[in-house]
């Protein structure tokens, strides 16, 4: 088995990405059945965007954290609650206004450090918590958590716009260490002030004001290949994604191996036209973030790994609906 093949065999079995295969036939049936469950910029995108009338859009956004995290880690999973919502609205150009959380367990000691890690996750990011629910007897653990912000309609920012001959570019902060709750995620938040985080995350804000993105999506449990091909497949698309720009990019000490399915704290993939390349660049760096390209995008339909001089088919999406839905809005 070739060292692509191997890579290949790994990401169809990581759950990262596997659970999202369920996604599209969810999302079909939420449509189809719920009210005004068709609504444009809303179900597939990182954060749904409500038009008020005005010439700002209202975001909405929804995470949750898994039981192990909250049982084991629980000041984690109140911390990266909060992380996970907040990086859905500024993928979407937006700006963080509020904050809600659901919180459920058992153990005193559990809830409380639940309830610390999202205290210190409101001052990081700079976001209120403004409502919640609490479940204090409860046979489950969890931490589900809903983020408002609000965009300019001129500014907003989809998941789903990468057009044909785009190149996908991965913005990351390089200054970080493997996650001490989750091995397979880059925190790159612990040691930073909130200042630092803010604009680092704010770069986003820039890149939509300036008009340079087709689409953008924060980089989430799915890791940077998931990622990609998630946006390539809601934007009607398909891609190549370079192995070699990605290992040659990626922080020292880890493997690429865990890099390709790596959580990254404060990382974005964007769709962009080559030309605008030399303006992001120099925008990620005065945010203190890495720009690397590592793909193409094209009309095939077919999401491609690259490493060397061999090409594999990741996912075909011309057989049917893999890990997003169909984009409403094209």
């Amino acid at each position: 088995m070739s060292r692509l093949d191997e890579i290949l065999k790994l990401l169809l079995s990581f759950d990262g990405i596997s659970r999202k295969f369920v996604l599209p036939s969810i999302i079909d049936k939420l449509r189809l059945e719920s009210y005004k469950g068709n609504s444009p910029h809303s179900l597939g995108e990182d954060s749904a965007a409500i038009d008020t009338n005005c010439d700002d859009y209202v975001l909405l956004t929804t995470d949750a954290i898994v039981e192990d995290l909250c049982l084991n880690h629980p000041r984690a999973a109140g911390f990266n609650v909060v992380l996970a919502n907040v990086m859905d609205i500024y993928a979407a150009g937006g700006t963080p206004t509020s904050f809600a959380v659901a919180l459920s367990y058992s153990n005193p000691a559990v809830g409380a450090a639940i309830l610390d890690g999202l205290i210190a996750g409101s001052h990081t990011f700079r976001v209120p918590i403004v409502r919640g629910h609490t479940n204090s007897k409860s046979s489950s653990t969890y931490v589900v958590g809903s983020a408002t912000g609000t965009v300019l309609e001129d500014n907003r920012l989809t998941a789903g716009g990468a057009e044909d001959g785009n190149v996908l570019v991965l913005l990351f902060d390089r200054v970080g260490q493997r996650g001490v709750s989750y091995k397979l995620g880059w925190d790159s938040v612990t040691g930073q002030s909130p200042d630092e985080v803010v604009s680092r995350l704010s770069v986003m804000n820039t890149l939509a004001s300036e008009q340079l993105l087709t689409s953008s999506k924060d980089v989430s449990g799915a890791g940077v290949i998931g990622t990609a091909a998630m946006m390539l497949e809601y934007s009607g698309r398909g891609g190549t994604l370079d192995l070699d720009a990605i290992d040659s990019s990626k922080p020292s000490g880890i493997y690429l191996d865990d890099w390709l399915r790596m959580y990254i704290s404060l990382g974005f993939l964007v769709a962009t036209p080559r030309e605008n390349i030399a303006k992001l660049e120099d925008i990620a760096l005065i945010h203190g973030l890495s720009s690397s390209i590592i793909g193409v995008v094209d009309d095939s339909n077919e999401v491609r790994l690259k490493l060397g001089d061999e090409e594999r088919v990741l996912f075909d999406f011309s057989k049917g609906g893999v890990l997003t839905p169909k984009n409403m809005n094209t």
